[in-house]
């Protein structure tokens, strides 16, 4: 298979099976995945985005407050031992739109972070970056440095070998709708920071593994690639917000194939956000910003099913407020609420709380802390 035929957009549709469904045909929630609250943070955590977690089990977590600008972009750490939080590093300032906006971040097997830096809400010209943050062996930060820059909208971020891997959310070709997965080698950026091609050269860029399309829909929303994990075979799921588009990209010796698609439903699944992998269980926890729902698709059974939806809701007592981000952490699924209102979501304003919420598990063993494909 050449490089341009893998490009091509949709893979064959494959055969799936569904969870728990109403009449209707929506799939129905759990009373057993009901979240509860497990942080809420004050106006400076003003935007939740993305998590991560080191070795020892602290949770990370990106806050590129693009609602209150006048708290800078910052990454907070959760000590696992306390469970206290506090400002871990400020997101590095871009030299021209002067706002540093993590998201979505990964550590390495050194114990650097990597973190995607959004500044498509500031400036739309390919200002939007990929960080490194270089983590000493106390687990302080030592130093920040861009290693892939001519991005434009950076969102979901992993890392697997040697190798970053990151989603750019917003092509802007227009009438095109398109968005990517992207890998770049360490070796890439060891002399400087990586570039990207232009969008309209997209399909001939070195690190663009894949490209996804969203398509008219009831929210007109044309994001489209926004956040990618692994299983424990290497293949990376990734799916749209915009449309809800679900994607999985094989990997086979050694080469990624084309996206195929897994869902392409917006009654079942209208959009896809943040997601994640529970090696455990065999499952990609989907986060669908639009109905204030989680869900997961499990991959041996090929089935969608739904976790926990609710209202529009502010998130005190733990309800989803706009969900953009799981991660599991021990036996417990963490989610983010974004809570930054977009047309045509559940989620009505933006409230004055700002929290994570967690869901317990079903009890299968769990991963003590750190879970390696997430």
């Amino acid at each position: 298979m050449n490089k341009a035929t893998r490009w091509v957009l949709a893979g064959a549709v494959a055969t799936v099976a569904w969870g728990v469904v109403a009449a209707d045909g929506a799939l129905q929630p759990d009373e057993k995945y009901r979240p509860k609250l497990f942080a809420q943070f004050g106006d400076h955590v003003n935007v939740p985005d993305g998590l991560a977690q080191d070795k020892a089990g602290n949770i990370f977590c990106a806050a590129p407050n693009f609602v209150d600008q006048s708290y800078a972009g910052t990454i907070m750490k959760m000590e696992k031992k306390t469970g206290k939080w506090s400002v871990f590093v400020a997101g590095l300032l871009h030299p021209d739109t002067k706002r540093g906006a993590p998201m979505g971040m990964e550590f390495d097997e050194e114990g650097n972070l990597y973190y995607c830096d959004n500044q498509y809400f500031f400036d739309k010209a390919y200002k939007s970056r990929v960080i490194r943050v270089v983590v000493d062996k106390a687990g302080q930060p030592v130093r920040m440095e861009p290693v892939v820059e001519n991005v434009k909208l950076a969102n979901a971020l992993r890392i697997r070998g040697n190798a970053v891997y990151f989603t750019d959310t917003f092509f802007d070709i227009e009438g095109k709708n398109q968005g990517g997965v992207y890998r770049v080698p360490m070796s890439a950026f060891k002399n400087g920071p990586a570039r990207l091609l232009p969008k309209e050269q997209a399909a001939n860029d070195p690190y663009c593994l894949g490209i996804t399309s969203t398509t008219p829909n009831h929210r007109k929303d044309i994001a489209a690639t926004d956040g990618m994990c692994f299983d424990k075979d290497g293949n990376i799921y990734t799916g749209n917000f915009g449309d809800g588009h679900f994607y999985v990209l094989r990997l086979k010796d050694g080469v990624y194939g084309k996206p195929e698609t897994l869902v392409n439903d917006t009654k079942l699944l209208p959009c896809v956000d943040g997601v994640c992998y529970d090696a455990k269980r065999d499952r990609v926890y989907i986060a669908d910003s639009e109905r204030n729902a989680i869900l997961y698709w499990d991959v041996k059974a090929a089935k969608l099913v739904m976790m926990w939806m609710n209202d529009d809701d502010c998130g005190k007592d733990g309800l989803l407020d706009q969900p953009c981000e799981p991660m599991v952490w021990g036996d417990k699924l963490v989610v983010v609420n974004f809570d930054m209102t977009f047309p045509g979501l559940r989620n009505s304003k933006n409230d004055p709380m700002h929290t994570l919420s967690v869901i317990d598990l079903d009890k299968k063993g769990g991963c003590p802390f750190l879970n390696l494909f997430r």
